[in-house]
């Protein structure tokens, strides 16, 4: 339940503060400009830093554990924000990031006590590096993977959903290795990321900037080496994998630059996703397909996390002798996609199902049913022993209740923060129920139930003909890349699973609540009904539990 709350908690508290984030971007000039090599073309706050460092750092403040680890990376992460809010508000030389880099690695090295001293397989057996190498070693690496991820940063979305791919990985592999430690700051910086995206994919709202990108790269080599040297079950190699794309383009993009005889840290067009878009690419194609380098690298984390270095090692290396020679006869051929031979040809054949509008209809009715049908089946089944959930349940009681009885305005608001706030903990009640009955048909059919209504959102973000419906974004891949990934996890820790579930079905009610406001023309009776039922059956189930 705290694992579940961590999330809930970095996601609310990130989306909370992102409007006032922004405002004070405005009010320090913390902005990015179009020009030049930028893809964006209006002006825009870079204030997602603040605001997801925020979000991280509340339920690690309240929940986590108070060892050395989290003490010198609350205080390492402060000062990489710090320096990279400065850089966002008036750009500072690299010599000057560079320094506040180095001095919040040192922090990690000297107060966390996270070092690279195991090699694995790249020295003799037993042999450990000592302090005096390992620091220099770890200075170097986690600085450069700082800022591959902060280079990484291109287009809307591509840092944050990197990032929350990394996280997802590095939470289940603490998970598998019992370091909750770990698992807890993965899943608030995750929270973080994805309440963050809400704003940053495509087109986005606002950018993370460099105090963004900077957090998220140095939490994520942090975490990646703090599992892999207190675990001889783990690869040395693992942080290479895990954070292999933003690497792999940092390295070609540099090797490049020397090349030409020009600075590595000069700014060109080299980039990944500016040499997809010179294909043809379109913007969010441009980001899926990093996506799936980058997804494809996490399964091979989490499934090779334990073979031997040197083969791990050989399959980075396979794949990114693969990605640099694709690029290399992208641009050796001038290749530019054909879009009217399949794209724009698949296009124009579905156009008419979407003017005639009958494919909408059947999906949006299975949304207005399911979604409801869900909510109240995730409230009627688990019958809870203990206080906790009949006070969680309790409070989402009174909110509806006062829905109920104040005017419509305020009901629409009250409502829909009832049923975000609240959902998760009746899902998370429901799935524990469900499983603890043994019913492998039940658990089957309750699973497809949200994958139907998930097929059924996306059909009808895709064919919706309003202009403010709830549109479709790159975040729907991660979305379905979860929902793919985590049954098929090997189950090692029932409680990481459980979690994973959750926070997978959340994602699709939410969705399902947006699709529902976007295209309903009566979304306040929706909330209403749904209130009714929901505060009915929660009220039987506080008489029970008193009884």
């Amino acid at each position: 339940m705290q694992l579940l709350t961590t999330l809930l908690i970095s996601i609310i508290v990130t989306i909370a503060v992102m409007p006032y984030a922004r405002q004070l971007a405005g009010k320090l000039q913390a902005i990015d400009r179009p020009g030049g090599r930028k893809i964006h073309e209006g002006i825009m706050p870079k204030c997602g830093g603040m605001a997801m460092a925020l979000g991280a750092s509340v339920p690690i403040m309240l929940w986590a554990p108070k060892t050395n680890f989290i003490k010198g990376l609350l205080i390492g992460s402060l000062i990489i924000v710090l320096f990279g809010l400065a850089d966002d508000i008036k750009d500072l030389k690299p010599s000057t990031k560079l320094l506040g880099q180095v001095m919040a690695t040192l922090v990690i090295t000297l107060v966390s006590g996270v070092m690279i001293n195991d090699l694995g397989a790249f020295l003799p057996a037993g042999i450990l590096l000592p302090d005096w190498l390992a620091m220099p070693l770890s200075i170097f690496v986690i600085v450069g993977v700082t800022n591959a991820t902060n280079l990484s940063d291109g287009l809307d979305g591509l840092a944050g959903g990197i990032a929350l791919l990394v996280f997802i990985c590095i939470g289940y592999l603490g998970v598998v290795q019992r370091d909750w430690s770990v698992v807890m700051v993965a899943i608030a910086v995750g929270g973080s990321v994805l309440g963050f995206l809400r704003f940053n994919s495509y087109p986005a709202q606002l950018f993370m900037g460099d105090a963004g990108s900077q957090f998220l790269g140095f939490a994520a080599i942090v975490l990646s080496i703090k599992l892999v040297q207190q675990s001889s079950h783990l690869s040395a190699v693992l942080p290479l994998i895990i954070l292999g794309v933003p690497i792999l383009d940092t390295l070609a993009v540099m090797i490049k630059r020397l090349a030409s005889g020009r600075s590595p840290f000069s700014a060109d067009r080299n980039h990944f996703h500016h040499q997809l878009m010179s294909i043809g690419l379109y913007h969010t194609e441009a980001v899926l397909t990093i996506y799936l380098a980058q997804a494809l690298l996490v399964l091979c984390a989490i499934f090779f996390r334990g073979v031997n270095d040197w083969i791990l090692l050989s399959i980075y290396l396979l794949f990114s002798a693969v990605v640099l020679g694709l690029f290399y006869a992208f641009h050796a051929r001038s290749y530019r996609i054909n879009r009217e031979r399949f794209l724009n040809r698949t296009k124009k054949k579905l156009q008419p199902l979407k003017d005639r509008g009958h494919i909408i209809k059947i999906s949006f009715g299975i949304v207005k049913v399911g979604l409801p049908t869900l909510l109240i089946f995730n409230a009627l089944l688990p019958l809870p022993h203990d206080q906790e959930p009949f006070f969680i349940k309790g409070g989402f009681l009174i909110l509806l209740f006062l829905a109920w009885t104040l005017n419509y305005e305020s009901l629409n608001r009250i409502a829909k923060i009832a049923l975000y706030l609240f959902t998760p903990f009746m899902i998370f009640d429901c799935e524990q129920s469900i499983y603890a009955y043994n019913s492998v048909a039940a658990v089957y059919v309750y699973n497809f139930l949200y994958v139907l209504l998930l097929a059924s959102v996306f059909v009808t973000m895709k064919f919706t003909r309003r202009m403010n419906g709830f549109k479709s974004s790159t975040l729907d891949f991660l979305v379905v890349f979860v929902i793919i990934l985590i049954p098929n996890l090997p189950n090692y820790a029932v409680e990481g699973y459980v979690l994973g579930m959750v926070a997978v079905k959340t994602v699709i009610m939410f969705y399902s609540f947006e699709v529902l406001i976007g295209e309903s023309r009566r979304e306040i009776v929706n909330y209403k009904i749904t209130a009714a039922v929901l505060a009915m059956i929660l009220g039987l189930e506080g008489l029970l539990i008193m009884l």
